[in-house]
């Protein structure tokens, strides 16, 4: 089955001029989010996991983390007592991070497995096998063929009867706005991108203070999200090229065409992410 994007959705960073530089490294900026991972941190991490996926263990699952970041899901996995978790990133500095928080929390490598690998490659992808638990938040719609990527999850990575676990950005009028705004910081001097960071979390806390919400509380309670950081996750948003989005509604017409059924879904009413988790109906398949 082709990877098509759905009807009247747009490719957006495939419309980029060809050649663009792409210069917003993820794994650098997940390096920095390590040095203040706190013990809480992964708590919450743990504790968003579970509200969300209704799960509470994965004792029974296999777990493939595509697109690890820091490695911080895979060790929610752990956590959960997973029986077996691999992760994966096509950014050194992204393996670098994981293999370092394995290694701080001195984990066995024969339970917590890290590689370099695309999740575009679908030889490589084929050769892990299929897995139970196929976890990639917040990653698929920076690889810069969003469509082709789901497609290779759905028809190689997720076995029968599995879960398929992601969060895409979601398709807002704001959306082809701020993908002018990425493109502009990752061209510009560096002096230009904490510039328009210091400039868009004023503006946030500022409309903040005029509903009388405290911004203070709100970074304070940010952490509850999954464990992350607020702006460690600024710096994500900002800068993250490639950046393509879709509806909800769109993604699960894509996965529902290849024998996925949706279980779970958190939207947002934002350029945010929404977040899904999906089933593999279809037919067993051999690895």
């Amino acid at each position: 089955m082709t990877a098509t994007a759905p009807s009247g959705y747009v490719n957006s960073e495939a419309s980029a001029v060809s050649g663009e530089k792409l210069s917003f490294s993820f794994g650098a900026n997940w390096q920095e989010f390590l040095g203040k991972l706190s013990p809480e941190a992964i708590d919450q991490a743990v504790a968003s996991f579970r509200q969300f996926t209704r799960l509470p263990d994965l004792g029974a699952h296999e777990f493939l983390d595509l697109g690890c970041g820091s490695g911080l899901s895979s060790l929610v996995a752990l956590k959960l007592n997973a029986r077996r978790v691999l992760s994966i990133d096509v950014d050194p500095h992204s393996v670098a991070a994981a293999l370092e928080l394995r290694t701080r929390l001195e984990v066995s490598p024969q339970r917590w497995e890290i590689r370099q690998g695309s999740v575009l490659d679908d030889g490589f992808l084929r050769s892990l096998g299929r897995f139970s638990y196929v976890h990639s938040w917040g990653v698929l719609h920076h690889t810069g063929k969003m469509w082709p990527a789901l497609a290779n999850v759905a028809e190689h990575a997720v076995a029968h009867s599995g879960y398929f676990h992601t969060a895409l950005y979601n398709e807002h009028r704001m959306a082809p706005t701020w993908l002018k705004i990425k493109r502009w910081c990752n061209a510009s001097p560096r002096v230009v991108f904490p510039l328009v960071k210091y400039g868009y979390i004023g503006a946030l806390f500022g409309k903040m203070l005029l509903k009388f919400r405290s911004p203070v509380k709100y970074v304070r309670e940010y952490g509850q999200r999954r464990g992350m950081n607020f702006f460690r996750d600024v710096d994500d948003w900002i800068g993250g090229l490639p950046y393509e989005y879709c509806t909800a509604g769109a993604l699960t017409d894509f996965m529902t065409e290849r024998a996925f059924s949706l279980v779970r879904l958190r939207t947002t009413d934002s350029c945010g992410c929404n977040e899904f988790l999906y089933r593999n109906d279809g037919a067993a398949r051999s690895a």
